[in-house]
């Protein structure tokens, strides 16, 4: 399964394109899945591992939650494909959801890649550091 780490800062041009950071190009270069995610940003996963994700799913019991995250994960999606100049294309519905235009910042985040807007992310961040984890069963 592929690793992505750090935050990267990327524009997004008129055309609704981004950079995506050269250190996770190869691990989306088969394609990738984009979706909302859970916080006000997207995801973006590689085929591979949308297709693990959607094996997790068949083992919701609740048929009326499994519909309810088919609907909401996959059922929204987006297959993207990385251009030439290592861009993908996010389409308006998705920019408006995340509040992209301009600035934004591209998070690896262990499976999957995060697009966040800046304004959201500084902000994120700043109540992320007032968090104390010490109760978390954290393996570090």
């Amino acid at each position: 399964m592929a690793m992505f780490l750090g935050e990267y800062q990327h524009n997004i041009d008129g055309k609704g394109r981004i950079a995506i950071p050269a250190r996770f190009r190869t691990k989306i270069a088969q394609g990738a899945a984009l979706t909302r995610g859970v916080d006000a940003c997207l995801y973006l996963y590689p085929l591979e591992t949308w297709e693990q994700k959607a094996a997790e799913i068949d083992a919701i019991a609740d048929p009326r939650q499994r519909r309810l995250v088919e609907r909401r994960f996959f059922g929204m999606a987006n297959e993207c494909e990385l251009d030439g100049q290592g861009r993908i294309i996010i389409p308006a519905k998705f920019r408006q959801y995340a509040g992209l235009n301009g600035e934004a910042m591209v998070i690896g985040a262990r499976d999957r890649i995060e697009i966040w807007s800046l304004q959201r992310w500084e902000a994120y961040v700043e109540q992320m550091q007032a968090e104390d984890l010490s109760a978390l069963p954290l393996p570090f």
